[in-house]
């Protein structure tokens, strides 16, 4: 079986994983393509690449090994499909994803904003919402140190994603916290 997204299908000499031919058929009957697109994408590819993240040299920041791309890609449907509004799975897509990880969040939100994310906002525009959902990593590529995988990715708003920047969440709101209290905002607790 081939990729799902086009440009993969199209262009990329990397396999997808075996194990996603399976999780493929069952997202097949319950997501619209485009976003199934969105998995493959942020979990398979490199930025605005068309090669797979396995094919890279292995100091590339945005390197991952194949299993750790599949990984990804089973966290970011997990997190997907535990969305507000997200449709209902069947107990054998919920076997293929919890035989990697045990995923166990009940609802998906933003980890910058902590806003949920409903399911209809992975149909917003990437380039111009800032709304929009995208993938994005607890802690940077840039920093080495997690790589792309299935502990760190997460599905985060454009405009959060932005804001954190090459910070960690936690030194995103801290540095957010900086700026509220330069600006004469008390903050009461800091988590």
């Amino acid at each position: 079986m081939p990729w799902h997204y086009w440009v993969l299908r199209k262009f990329a000499t990397a396999e997808p994983p075996k194990k996603w031919e399976k999780i493929l058929e069952e997202l097949k009957g319950i997501l619209p393509a485009k976003y199934i697109d969105k998995i493959e994408v942020a979990s398979f590819s490199i930025r605005g690449k068309r090669t797979a993240r396995w094919q890279l040299e292995k100091d590339h920041a945005e390197y991952s090994t194949k299993q750790n791309a599949l990984g990804a890609a089973k966290r970011l449907t997990w997190l997907l499909l535990r969305s507000k509004n997200a449709p209902s799975v069947s107990d054998q897509l919920i076997s293929l994803l919890n035989k990697y990880r045990g995923f166990t969040e009940e609802i998906t939100y933003c980890p910058i904003c902590k806003e949920i994310i409903n399911f209809e906002d992975f149909k917003r525009s990437g380039r111009i919402d800032p709304i929009s959902i995208q993938m994005g990593h607890l802690t940077p590529l840039s920093r080495g140190e997690e790589g792309h995988n299935s502990k760190n990715v997460v599905w985060i708003h454009r405009r959060c994603n932005y804001i954190q920047d090459e910070q960690t969440v936690s030194e995103t709101i801290d540095t957010l916290r900086q700026i509220l209290e330069r600006h004469g905002y008390k903050i009461s607790s800091k988590s």
